[in-house]
């Protein structure tokens, strides 16, 4: 069996991106895992749907994954097919649990190291479809935070602060007080792009009590 050494993945719920990583999450240092090169539809299938390997597979693999710190072992491997590497956390009965992309460095070392090694067939069963949302991080936070503003404008009936937000957002005052808040909430899940600046002012009036 091939390995690669020395990675870090980050093992969330939800799959999210290299350049998308917090340092909040679960970053986890591997020290030994194994790597198997795979044709290009398993990795889009490991991507896209909800997996489950068969039992073989998983005992060949189970605990071979050694974590850097805690010395750990956790039942995990890599697949590349010498373009897209993926981490891959698996339970006992081999449905994937955590899926992980990697750095930018340690992503090319994989697919140049695989680049070596025989393509293998994995047998697996696809399930579900993993459900994806195409918003980054920050956006998504920042829709939570402006619609619990909003919110919390419409109990409090903050009709000032209501108008502040509305004209900063359309340029122009509002003539109905619970029609801006709906007009508010309908823009910000519907124009992703343009909901920073409004956010950033969200923070800035509680700093200041606007």
């Amino acid at each position: 069996m091939n390995y690669y050494y020395d990675i870090l993945v980050n093992l969330q719920e939800v799959f999210y991106e290299f350049y998308e990583w917090e340092k909040t999450d679960n970053i986890l240092a591997v020290k030994k895992t194994p790597l198997f090169r795979v044709n290009h539809q398993t990795v889009v299938d490991f991507l896209t749907y909800e997996i489950s390997l068969n039992q073989d597979f998983i005992n060949n693999i189970w605990e071979k994954t050694i974590c850097k710190r805690s010395k750990e072992k956790i039942s995990a491997f890599l697949i590349s097919d010498c373009k897209t590497s993926l981490f891959l956390e698996v339970n006992g009965e081999g449905k994937v649990i955590f899926r992980s992309k990697l750095l930018v460095e340690d992503e090319n070392n994989v697919n140049e190291i695989v680049n070596a090694l025989k393509e293998v067939e994995l047998k697996y069963q696809i399930g579900e479809k993993v459900v994806k949302n195409n918003l980054l991080r920050r956006t998504i936070k920042e829709q939570k935070l402006i619609m619990a503003e909003l919110n919390s404008l419409r109990i409090k009936e903050n009709v000032d602060k209501c108008n502040y937000l509305y004209y900063e957002l359309f340029h122009e005052i509002p003539d109905n007080y619970d029609e801006a808040l709906d007009k508010m909430q309908e823009f910000i899940l519907s124009h992703s792009r343009q909901i920073h600046s409004l956010a950033h002012l969200i923070d800035i009036s509680y700093q200041e009590k606007l």
